[in-house]
C-alpha cells in the first residue's frame, strides 16, 4: 500500500456535505451515524473525510486542504455544472461558492476554490510551470526583477485568489492603475480583468458593467494578445455569465 494522507474535516450538517460533494462526482466510501455521525468520500480518486460538528461556524472555519488533481478544466466546468444543479445557479459569493479558475504561475498551479456549505476551504490545483516571485523569497531565492505594475499584479492576484482578500486586492490594483503610466498594455488588461473578477465574486454588477466597456475598448487596441489570452478567455467567460455582450 502507498502512503497517503485523508483531509479530515468537520461538517456542520452531514446530508448537505453529502449533497455538495455528489455534486461535484464525489462517492460515498464509508459513512456512519452512530457514535460520530461520519462520511468518507472520493472525488477524482482522492480521499475526504468529514466528521459531524454541529458547533462549527462556517464564516469562521479556517478548515482547507489542496487537492492535486489532472486536467483540471474538464474537472472544473463539471463542479460548476452540477452546482449549478443543486443550486439552480453556480454559486460565486458566499458560503458555499466556487471561485475562477485561473493559473498562479507563483504558486506553480492551475487552480480554483470551493468553499462547502461548512465553510472548508478547499484549493484545487494541476502544476503549472511555477514563475519566480517579483516579491517575495520563495525556498532560498530573492524575488526576480520586475516592473512596479508587474508587481502589482503579482501581489492582487495572491491577496484575491490565495488569501481571499479582495478589499486589500481592489486597494493594490486601484493604486496601480492611477500609477499606470500606459506602457503596459498587457499588465493594465490583467489588473482589469482580475479587478472585473471580484466584482463578479461580489456581485457588483455596476463595477462589472464599467469594466466590461472598458476592456472590450482597451482589447480592440491591443496588437499582440498571446501573452493576455488566459485573461481574454476570463473575461470573455465572465462576460458570457454576466449577459454583457
Amino acid at each position: 500500500m502507498e502512503n497517503f494522507a485523508i483531509p479530515l474535516l468537520p461538517s456542520i450538517a452531514i446530508n448537505d456535505t453529502l449533497n455538495f460533494y455528489k455534486a461535484l462526482g464525489a462517492i460515498i466510501t464509508y459513512q456512519q451515524k452512530a457514535p460520530n455521525n461520519y462520511i468518507g468520500l472520493k472525488i477524482k480518486d482522492i480521499e475526504i473525510h468529514f466528521f459531524g460538528l454541529k458547533q462549527i461556524k462556517p464564516e469562521t472555519n479556517f478548515s482547507t486542504c489542496f487537492l492535486r488533481v489532472n486536467d483540471i478544466d474538464t474537472f472544473y466546468n463539471n463542479c460548476r455544472a452540477g452546482l449549478k444543479a443543486l443550486y439552480g445557479k453556480i454559486p460565486l459569493k458566499g458560503i458555499p461558492r466556487i471561485n475562477q479558475l485561473k493559473d498562479m504561475p507563483a504558486y506553480g498551479a492551475r487552480q480554483f476554490v470551493i468553499v462547502d456549505p461548512s465553510g472548508n476551504y478547499i484549493r484545487i490545483g494541476q502544476p503549472i510551470a511555477k514563475k519566480d516571485s517579483l516579491l517575495f523569497e520563495e525556498n532560498g531565492k530573492k524575488p526576480a526583477s520586475g516592473t512596479a505594475l508587474s508587481k502589482a499584479y503579482e501581489l492582487a492576484d495572491r491577496l484575491a485568489n490565495g488569501k481571499e482578500d479582495t478589499a486589500a486586492a481592489i486597494r493594490t490594483i486601484e493604486k496601480a492603475l492611477k500609477d499606470d503610466a500606459g506602457d503596459e498594455p498587457d499588465i493594465t488588461f490583467k489588473l482589469m480583468v482580475l479587478k472585473m473578477s471580484i466584482a463578479q465574486r461580489s456581485e457588483d454588477m455596476k463595477t462589472a458593467k464599467q469594466l466590461h466597456q472598458t476592456l472590450k475598448k482597451q482589447l480592440s487596441k491591443m496588437q499582440d494578445l498571446h501573452a493576455i489570452k488566459d485573461d481574454i478567455h476570463l473575461f470573455e467567460s465572465m462576460s458570457a455569465e454576466l449577459g454583457l455582450s
